[in-house]
C-alpha cells in the first residue's frame, strides 16, 4: 500500500500495474506532462473495452452521479477507469465523492487524477490513502535508454552524442523530448540523427544557455564566450541574465562542497535533482574559492545597478570580461 505524501516512481509504476494490485485512487504528481499522461495510459490499458469503461469527469460533473458510477461494475472489462478533474470543483463536492470511494472501495473502479486537477481535499491528505505516481522529470541515463527505445519503436536511428545533447536541450523533458525528436527524425529521413542535426534544429532551453556560458567561462573560451553571450544578450534582459547566473553558480557551489545527496541538495536549493547531476558535473570545471569569488561579484553587481551606481547591461559586460580573465 502507499499512503499520503508517499510515492511510487514513474520507471516503477508500469511493474505495479502489471502486478494488478490497485489502489482506489491515483494522483499522478510531477512537472513532466509526458510522463503523467503516460501513467494514465498504463491504467487505461487494463481496460478492455475503454470505449465503455474509460470515463471523464469534471467541474461540472454531478457528485451523486459519480458516486453512482463508481459503485457500478464494469461493462465489459474487468476494471472500470474514472478520469477525474476537480480544478474548480467545490471542495466539499470532491471531498464527499472521494470518502465515499475510501468508505466503499469497488476492487473493478480505479479513479485517477492528474496534479493540475488535483483537488485540495486530497492534496491536504484528509480523504484516507491513495497512491502518489512521481512524474518527476527522469535522470538522464533514463532519458538516454527512452530514446534509444523511441528510436528502435521509430525507426529512426539516433547517435549517443546527440541523445546527450537532446536531453540537455531540453531539460530532460520527456514532453519536449518527444516533440523534437519526431521533429528531427522526419528532417534526416531515415539517416541517422547527430549531434550537428540537434545543434541545428533545436533551441536549447534558457537553463542550458546558462550552462554552456559557465562552461565556455571555466575554460575561459572567449570565443565561444561572446558567442552565447550574444544570443543570450538579444532575447533576455542583463537583470534576468544576472540572476540565472547568480542562481547558476549557487548551484555549482553548493554542488562542490555540500555532502547532501543529490535528492536532499535538489530540495534545499528548490530545483529538479538532473540540475543538481549537471551542477556536480560543471562544479568539477571550477575551484570553490572561485566560485564563491564569482558569486559575491554578482551579488556586488546585482547591488551595483540596484543603486543606480551602473547600469545593468554594463554590469553583465564588466563580469562576463573579469571572469575570463581573472584565475
Amino acid at each position: 500500500m502507499y499512503y499520503n505524501k508517499s510515492m511510487i516512481k514513474f520507471v516503477d509504476f508500469k511493474k505495479h500495474v502489471a502486478e494488478g494490485k490497485f489502489e482506489a485512487v491515483y494522483a499522478m504528481m510531477g512537472e513532466d506532462d509526458f510522463l503523467r499522461r503516460s501513467a494514465v495510459a498504463m491504467l487505461e490499458k487494463i481496460v478492455d473495452m475503454p470505449q465503455l469503461d474509460v470515463a471523464c469527469y469534471g467541474d461540472d460533473s454531478d457528485v451523486g452521479e459519480m458516486i453512482a458510477d463508481y459503485s457500478q461494475l464494469p461493462m465489459m472489462s474487468r476494471y472500470k477507469l474514472m478520469k477525474c478533474s476537480f480544478e474548480n470543483k467545490p471542495y466539499r463536492e470532491a471531498e464527499r465523492f472521494l470518502q465515499h470511494v475510501q468508505k466503499h472501495p469497488n476492487p473493478a473502479a480505479i479513479v485517477a487524477f492528474d496534479e493540475r486537477t488535483l483537488p485540495s481535499c486530497l492534496a491536504g491528505g484528509n480523504v484516507g490513502k491513495y497512491c502518489v505516481v512521481d512524474c518527476a522529470r527522469l535522470d538522464k541515463p533514463m532519458v538516454i535508454r527512452w530514446l534509444a527505445d523511441k528510436s528502435k519503436r521509430s525507426n529512426a536511428s539516433i547517435s549517443r552524442d546527440a541523445a546527450e545533447l537532446l536531453a540537455d536541450y531540453c531539460g530532460n523533458s520527456l514532453m519536449r523530448i518527444d516533440t523534437e525528436f519526431e521533429k528531427l527524425a522526419a528532417v534526416k529521413c531515415g539517416e541517422r540523427i547527430e549531434d550537428i542535426d540537434v545543434k541545428a534544429f533545436v533551441a536549447p532551453d534558457g537553463d542550458f544557455k546558462i550552462y554552456e556560458l559557465s562552461d565556455a567561462l571555466a575554460k575561459k573560451d572567449t570565443d565561444r564566450t561572446y558567442l552565447i553571450y550574444d544570443s543570450l544578450i538579444v532575447n533576455t534582459a542583463p537583470v534576468a541574465i544576472i540572476g540565472a547566473l547568480y542562481s547558476h553558480f549557487r548551484r555549482l557551489l553548493y554542488a562542490a562542497i555540500s555532502d547532501f545527496d543529490r535528492e536532499t541538495l535538489s530540495r534545499y536549493l528548490r530545483v529538479k535533482p538532473y540540475a543538481i547531476d549537471m551542477a556536480a558535473r560543471q562544479a568539477k570545471q571550477y575551484s570553490p574559492k572561485r566560485l564563491k569569488r564569482i558569486i559575491d561579484r554578482l551579488s556586488n553587481i546585482d547591488a551595483d545597478f540596484k543603486a543606480g551606481r551602473i547600469s545593468d547591461r554594463l554590469a553583465l559586460d564588466a563580469f562576463i570580461a573579469e571572469t575570463l580573465l581573472t584565475a
